[in-house]
């Protein structure tokens, strides 16, 4: 038998097993994707709802007007994509340590509230393009006179938001060596009051938060300052489930739109990120 001959011969053999393991065999459509088929892996077929989760209490970001109207930059972005697209939102307050986990198990469907870009959170849930970028500052009353190195060293309390990038910071430092003890609470807000009264010696906090707030609360800029920045820039984005790739694309279509066009610029102003 020639050449031609067996390579033809090993060709139908190799269709006729292929087709004989086949037989009987059809792997489920959900197996051949990395994740499972979710509620947003493609275009709904009926009104499309997007429960939005957010932090009630981290301006200019997201936050509770007192008629519980929420508000703020990134609630603003939000709404002009639900515009542009025809989308219904509805808004969901909720607890910032647990807030991840809401979006994983489908209590909410976006996260668009100051969340940062970090390696552990991308390992659970998945990212827009970023949109704003700020840096962590170790901010004290004016009156301290002590080095960064020694508030970090004193034994005493700082205070971050619990589940935040502050949060992760102070265990990090904590991790290395450093000596202080954490108080951790609900929300930036509440760490920064605790460290007006006292209650803590310094705070871990981002300037997104911290730069717009001196600004709206300008009583404050004499009380307090940065004595030192932690770490390199970190970014903002939109989180999404892993599987819901459809939503993504066009979350990052319109976000890109939006970045691009006069009107991001005046978004930046009207909350105080200019």
């Amino acid at each position: 038998m020639g050449k031609i001959e067996i390579a033809a011969v090993c060709i139908i053999a190799g269709l006729l097993l292929g087709l004989f393991l086949g037989i009987g065999y059809k792997k489920p459509e959900q197996q051949k994707c990395a994740y499972t088929v979710g509620k947003f892996t493609e275009q709904p077929k009926q009104e499309v709802v997007i429960v939005y989760g957010f932090d009630a209490n981290y301006p200019p970001f997201t936050f509770l007007l007192p008629n519980g109207t929420p508000a703020g930059f990134d609630v603003d972005v939000i709404n002009l994509i639900a515009k542009k697209y025809g989308w219904k939102v509805v808004y969901k307050p909720w607890d910032w340590s647990t807030i991840v986990t809401a979006l994983e198990r489908g209590d909410i469907d976006i996260i668009a509230s100051g969340m940062t870009f970090t390696a552990a959170r991308s390992e659970k849930i998945w990212f827009s393009v970023p949109y704003y970028s700020y840096v962590h500052e170790l901010v004290v009353r004016a009156g301290e006179k002590r080095s960064a190195e020694k508030i970090l060293n004193s034994g005493e309390y700082i205070a971050v938001q619990t589940g935040s990038t502050s949060d992760e910071w102070a265990n990090r430092l904590i991790s290395q060596g450093y000596n202080f003890k954490k108080l951790g609470l609900d929300s930036y807000v509440s760490a920064l009051q605790a460290l007006l009264d006292g209650r803590a010696t310094a705070l871990i906090t981002d300037s997104a938060f911290f730069e717009p707030y001196l600004k709206k609360n300008p009583e404050l800029a004499g009380k307090l300052k940065v004595v030192e920045t932690l770490g390199a820039p970190q970014c903002y984005a939109i989180a999404t489930r892993p599987e819901d790739k459809w939503l993504r694309d066009m979350i990052n279509s319109a976000l890109e739109e939006l970045m691009n066009s006069p009107d991001w610029n005046r978004l930046l102003d009207k909350w105080g990120l200019g």
